[in-house]
């Protein structure tokens, strides 16, 4: 199957497969916004890059968690009524605030078949770990990951989205003999604090997440764009591995998967 990505910024993407478009997270705030966390306050150090048409007839959004730098104000208004959701159970309570009627709420392990478009979409939530220290990720709240299997006739692609997650056992069993395409890994080793204290994926832990999952494409994202995403581009790119590919803030990219 032929994918385009546009890396907005941050966790927000958008993927489209044919007529079909998916997008995850949107975090629109500006450069120089500071979002609240409750227990840390982190600044935006890079702007999205978007235009008002790639928010347009979104089919499918994906909502991981209800943290600020996943779902903010502006991004919830440009979530259309006429889009289906699915989100974490967290989130669901902003959307449903906010009259987005078309949400439905994912817990761990459990799967949503849609039909949209000429494709069939089976979403599974695959537990996500948000921090290495169990307190620390108890804090942070439970996270969905999202395994999307995109059919089309004899066609067929399989993304793992991580969502805010670190390498943890849990995680990487929800996955095994899954036969992955493409991952598309929350980076940036965020954290508030000491090691103790990291809450996403950093470049050691991705690397034995692409040797246990074995997929054909790797596409960074969630790194640089707030000031607690600690890790930067160069820790990815030291991974050195031929299936990670790199993509710009803004940009549009093909994929044959």
């Amino acid at each position: 199957m032929e994918l385009t990505f546009k890396w907005v910024g941050g966790a927000t993407f958008i993927l489209t497969i044919g007529n079909l478009k998916i997008a995850v997270d949107p975090v629109l705030c500006e450069k120089g916004t500071v979002q609240d966390f409750f227990w840390f306050k982190s600044k935006r150090i890079q702007h999205p890059v978007y235009t008002e048409k790639d928010l347009a007839n979104v089919d499918l959004w994906l909502i991981t968690h209800n943290h600020k730098d996943h779902l903010d104000s502006i991004g919830l208004s440009k979530i259309e009524k006429s889009s289906k959701i699915i989100s974490n159970k967290n989130a669901f309570k902003i959307l449903q605030k906010s009259g987005k009627l078309n949400a439905i709420v994912l817990d761990w392990n459990q799967i949503k078949e849609h039909h949209l478009k000429d494709y069939k979409i089976n979403v599974e939530a695959i537990p996500a770990i948000h921090g290495i220290n169990p307190v620390s990720a108890l804090f942070a709240g439970k996270v969905n990951g999202y395994l999307l299997t995109i059919s089309k006739g004899e066609d067929k692609v399989r993304i793992y989205v991580t969502g805010d997650t670190v390498y943890k056992s849990k995680v990487i069993k929800a996955l095994e003999n899954k036969e992955i395409d493409l991952v598309i890994p929350n980076m940036g080793a965020a954290k508030q604090g000491s090691w103790i204290m990291t809450l996403t994926l950093n470049s050691k832990m991705l690397k034995k997440m692409i040797s246990r999952l074995n997929p054909k494409i790797v596409i960074p994202v969630h790194y640089e764009t707030f000031e607690h995403y600690i890790e930067s581009l160069a820790h990815i790119k030291a991974i050195n591995d031929d299936r990670i590919k790199i993509v710009e803030v803004g940009s549009i990219t093909n994929f044959n998967i």
